[in-house]
């Protein structure tokens, strides 16, 4: 079966057609930039298809796996925050100030799915089938799922179901859940969006993701369900655990319910009006009305526990004044139903932006604290000789070089700790240890192993390189040249060179150039018909808003994509990022696009400390819990 044969929008068999007679798709619709190009092969196996969806932790992909012959999903680790890609290539470059970051968040994820593939035979989960690393990555192969979401089945009934069709629906659902929580994982996502109807008539709970991306204000992009997330999951200092998903499964039967989806947890802090479901839809029963307002309470210690305490609540008949005896209960959490499942309790994330919150030391911290301590000491050591060396020999005249050798040392101390961070695979006893984690340029770091170091002074000696053939992508984001060569790009049509890569240079090869040398470079912009990327920022701490930058596109001619997302750092309705980088040449016409990330913020109440600025736009520190 040859590989054109397959449409790359739905993975069926298409013959010699260039638009698919299924579902529309054709050979030039264009794909996410930042994402693999359609009909890329994994592992020798996998045939990528389009991006079906993404967030701060990877993408989704429609795929076919050319040894079972079946359409299959492909989860890959990309945190587009921490990494870029390779333009053309399914590669993943890191970026050199979050390597050690990126493998921590990489093993989570890895142990995350090989969790989820000891569950396959659990049933009403989206099962894992395969897990492999290549491309300085970790993948996912998931089984398709032939069905629809919540969302789209409820518009097809109406757009709401009674008690009793719930009532037969669900159970497997929350057998299922109960079991993921035994094994150790919290979904933190659990919305009409994760579930699927499937075309034999089960629930499916899909879209399980690390704990960073489904929390505010980390360093990844958040992706959190409006009326569905917990209250915990808007502040680093509050804990999460099975709780935070029975507010998810308690937020999705009140939206099944009543027709209405739930008031988002941060509008209900400080003044709750949410009304009871009995009093939306007076046909809903008053024990599973009450059970669902205790899965929605905003305090994680006065909400239902666990999913087996929820169960056992929603199915049971009233019980006199039981309502008021459980709502006036305030226990400690390790102390709530002892005869029952221990509800998990996962630590909350951590984070720079609240370095007032000490969580439990990870693996990770017990091996990073020794070394920054013994860089520090070392510092001390070396500064207090400096001055014990300059007050016995006053009229010595080395200190500059006493001063280059400390810093020498130092910066041979961090490669030493990146090293050290190379074998963190063998510490978390995952399969990452197989995977390489290259630098973000071939050329940035010579070698690890030998700990090979570029000095102030070999850069100011160095001889002019050759950028011919190079993509200029790649080198203005190489630590070797910065602090010394500045490149001044010129965009050119060319014919004669693939888009991107550099074909002439003012300065040649072997002549000596200084520190902070400026080198004018021509780069292929192809063949005409593509365009930069607009800069999304009008000033140091200010952005344009997303109407104005959606025009700059469409003045350009660049395809885009809109990625709204809740983040409190900034003003609602201004962009925060762009994929690929601004000054990227997008050829639209080859089915390039460009992602336009920026924030759609419900309001919050006093609770939240405000920390953005008052020229009606955004600042670059995220904004901080009150509490």
């Amino acid at each position: 079966m040859g590989e054109n044969k397959l449409c790359y929008g739905c993975m069926e068999h298409i013959g010699n057609n260039t638009t698919c007679p299924n579902c529309g798709y054709t050979s030039n619709t264009p794909y996410l930039a930042p994402y693999i190009v359609p009909g890329t092969i994994l592992n020798d196996r996998y045939l990528i298809g389009k991006t079906l969806n993404f967030n701060g932790e990877g993408a989704t992909y429609l795929a076919y796996d050319k040894v079972i012959s079946c359409k299959i999903l492909v989860r890959e680790y990309m945190p587009d925050n921490l990494c870029t890609r390779v333009k053309g290539t399914p590669v993943i470059n890191v970026n050199h100030n979050n390597l050690a970051q990126y493998k921590a968040l990489m093993a989570e994820f890895t142990e995350l799915n090989k969790t989820l593939a000891r569950l396959r035979t659990v049933s009403n989960i989206n099962p894992i089938i395969d897990i492999f690393s290549e491309n300085n990555t970790t993948y996912a192969v998931l089984e398709y799922i032939e069905g629809v979401n919540l969302i789209q089945y409820l518009k097809d009934n109406a757009g709401e179901l009674t008690w009793e069709q719930v009532a037969k629906l669900f159970p497997p659902l929350f057998t299922s859940l109960s079991i993921v929580h035994n094994s150790g994982i919290i979904h933190r996502g659990i919305s009409p969006n994760t579930i699927y109807y499937t075309n034999k008539g089960e629930l499916k709970l899909t879209g399980f993701c690390i704990s960073a991306v489904r929390t505010i204000n980390t360093e990844l992009a958040s992706e959190v369900f409006k009326g569905y997330a917990a209250p915990e999951q808007y502040s680093l200092s509050s804990w999460q655990g099975s709780w935070t998903d029975v507010y998810g499964i308690a937020a999705v039967l009140y939206r099944i319910l009543t027709g209405c989806m739930p008031t988002e947890a941060p509008l209900r802090t400080g003044d709750d009006t949410l009304s009871a479901p009995i009093e939306i839809n007076p046909n809903i029963p008053e024990n599973v009305s009450n059970t669902i307002m205790e899965g929605l309470a905003l305090q994680g210690d006065s909400r239902i526990q666990s999913i087996t305490d929820f169960v056992t609540k929603i199915f049971e008949q009233p019980v006199l004044n039981e309502k008021s005896k459980s709502a006036t209960m305030s226990i400690p959490i390790s102390k709530i139903k002892a005869n029952v499942e221990k509800p998990y309790v996962e630590k909350p994330v951590y984070s720079k932006a609240y370095e007032n919150v000490i969580p439990p030391l990870s693996i990770i911290d017990r091996i990073k604290i020794p070394v920054i301590i013994s860089v520090l000491l070392l510092a001390i050591l070396l500064i207090l000789a400096i001055f014990a060396s300059k007050a016995f020999n006053p009229d010595e005249d080395e200190d500059e070089s006493k001063i280059d050798n400390f810093m020498t040392t130092t910066e041979q101390t961090t490669v030493n700790d990146i090293i050290t961070m190379e074998s963190l695979e063998e510490t978390t006893g995952t399969e990452v240890s197989e995977t390489k984690i290259t630098l973000i340029s071939e050329t940035a770091v010579t070698s690890v192993s030998n700990t090979t170091q570029v000095s102030k002074t070999e850069l100011a000696d160095k001889k002019m390189v050759s950028l011919i053939g190079k993509s200029y992508d790649d080198i203005k984001l190489s630590t070797i040249y910065s602090g010394w060569l500045v490149f001044e790009p010129e965009f050119v049509v060319s014919e004669r060179h693939e888009k991107g890569i550099i074909f002439e240079q003012s300065i040649k090869e072997g002549v000596s150039v200084k520190n902070g040398t400026t080198v004018k470079i021509k780069v292929s912009s192809g063949s005409g018909e593509a365009a930069a990327v607009p800069d999304f920022k009008t000033g140091e701490y200010t952005c344009h808003t997303i109407d104005d930058y959606i025009a700059m596109l469409d003045k350009l001619g660049i395809s885009y994509e809109k990625n709204e997302i809740t983040n409190y750092g900034y003003f609602s309705g201004f962009v925060i990022k762009v994929e690929p980088g601004v000054g990227t040449m997008v050829d639209s016409k080859s089915g390039e696009k460009v992602i336009v990330t920026y924030t759609n913020n419900p309001p919050r109440d006093n609770s939240y400390e405000n920390t953005a600025n008052n020229n009606g736009v955004v600042t670059t520190s995220p904004a901080q819990s009150s509490n």
